[in-house]
């Protein structure tokens, strides 16, 4: 199994450094340039992808990168704490064949993001933090990925 995460900076990418520690067969984690650039000694391979910001242009770079990483890293599940810059990876990835894990941001514990409402149709796991967004989320899943939440190691 080739796992391969995407999520932009800051809180996004501290929640997916903390899923992705404990998956072995993660190769790789694309993030924005000085995310990478921050987290370089995180233990993962970190990779920069062009953060769009909503600019066309920048879109398009991003896009071009993601389909560059889809055939270089070919990874079979993909997991994603969001924002937006991570959906070109993820559509790309689900219609290669990928499996795509969703993880709302533990931010989001009443009102959806707009990347999860994007992206929540596409996901094949969907996983919230707060039991209230069930509400717009049907059939996500709701778990947390606090460490204190997991028990005893």
């Amino acid at each position: 199994m080739r796992i391969v995460g995407i999520c932009s900076g800051g809180g996004h990418l501290t929640e997916l450094l903390t899923i992705t520690r404990h998956l072995p067969s993660c190769v790789a984690i694309l993030s924005e340039e000085g995310a990478v650039a921050r987290n370089a000694g995180s233990g993962l391979p970190l990779l920069p992808i062009c953060d769009p910001h909503r600019s066309p242009l920048k879109f398009l770079r991003n896009a071009w990168q993601a389909l560059r990483y889809l055939v270089r890293l070919r990874p079979s599940v993909v997991i994603s704490t969001g924002a937006g810059m991570a959906l070109p990876f993820l559509i790309m990835a689900r219609l290669s064949g990928a499996t795509c894990i969703f993880v709302e941001t533990g931010a989001r514990v009443s009102t959806p993001s707009l990347t999860g409402r994007l992206f929540y149709p596409f996901a094949h796991l969907f996983i919230v933090q707060s039991a209230a967004l069930l509400r717009f989320y049907e059939k996500a899943v709701v778990a947390s990925i606090l460490p204190e939440q997991w028990g005893p190691e």
